[in-house]
């Protein structure tokens, strides 16, 4: 019986998502825009012209990783979002930490900042503050290379890697540390999520105090060869900067509900990593969230 309940549910979730894709056909790479709920009680604005938005309603889209922040976060705690795109893990964090928590995304373009700000406000989280800024190794003003093609989730202040159409725009960046401490966060952030297209090492950088401390927060990074070598570095500098720091590094096993350890691979073709000071502390949040 158990057997036939799966394989229908298999059957009909590959139904509902063949739906999709079918609807997106008739308005992709248009302006048109409509409301998705992404998970109970928690909407979204996805736009036609958005290859991102097309993963989010036509496919599973980084399911795991939304179950670990799902699983992960309680109310209270203070998420901080460092390439939030349109918002996808921003609105969960902010669902997850309630108001008396606190989520802070960063996101440097434009066009997507004002995406970001709009489902923010059609959630009406009050707890949420978007910055329109780019987190790097130093301060001061960086060019950032982006999509007019569809690929503005992979916009990048180094060489995109998915589009064929870009063009620039100067943006703002700031440092990790001075961020943190202009606004009193130092040691009271329980999650990072950095997802910033190759330059993931230099925000790292930027925050090489704050990240060396006991107190820091957990990470959750993407490990991609192409986007790190477009950046002039690479995963394997990516993994070590990380274990200088004292993090080790997992992967999130939803079967399971617990993180297991993921030794430094030869080849990153595309991975989001947990990286934690204390994996016994994450794993007993997860397991007490069941």
């Amino acid at each position: 019986m158990r057997l036939r309940s799966d394989r229908l549910s298999f059957y009909l979730r590959r139904q509902k998502y063949r739906w999709r894709a079918i609807r997106w056909a008739s308005f992709a790479g248009q302006a048109t825009s409509f409301v998705f709920t992404v998970q109970p009680g928690l909407k979204m604005r996805l736009y036609g012209d958005s290859e991102i938005c097309r993963h989010i309603y036509c496919s599973h889209f980084e399911n795991v990783e939304r179950a670990f922040l799902n699983s992960f976060l309680q109310p209270g705690d203070v998420f901080i979002d460092v390439g939030a795109n349109i918002g996808l893990f921003t609105l969960i964090a902010a669902s997850r930490v309630g108001p008396t928590g606190q989520v802070i995304a960063f996101e440097p373009t434009t066009a997507t900042y004002r995406r970001l700000l709009h489902n923010v406000q059609m959630n009406k989280f009050q707890q949420v503050k978007c910055f329109q800024l780019a987190l790097s190794n130093s301060n001061g003003a960086l060019d950032l290379i982006q999509s007019v093609d569809g690929f503005d989730a992979w916009n990048s202040l180094a060489r995109p890697t998915m589009g064929k159409a870009f063009t620039s725009e100067r943006v703002d960046a700031v440092a990790w540390d001075q961020h943190a401490k202009q606004h009193g966060l130092i040691g009271s952030v329980t999650m990072m999520k950095i997802d910033v297209e190759g330059w993931e090492t230099r925000v790292l950088s930027g925050g090489k105090e704050i990240f060396a401390r006991p107190d820091a927060p957990v990470l959750q990074v993407e490990f991609s060869d192409g986007a790190a070598s477009a950046a002039g570095v690479s995963c394997h500098v990516l993994y070590r900067t990380l274990e200088s720091f004292g993090y080790r590094m997992s992967v999130y096993k939803p079967e399971i509900r617990a993180i297991v350890p993921d030794s430094i691979r030869e080849e990153y073709p595309y991975v989001n990593l947990i990286a934690a000071k204390n994996p016994d502390f994450v794993n007993a949040r997860l397991s007490a969230a069941h």
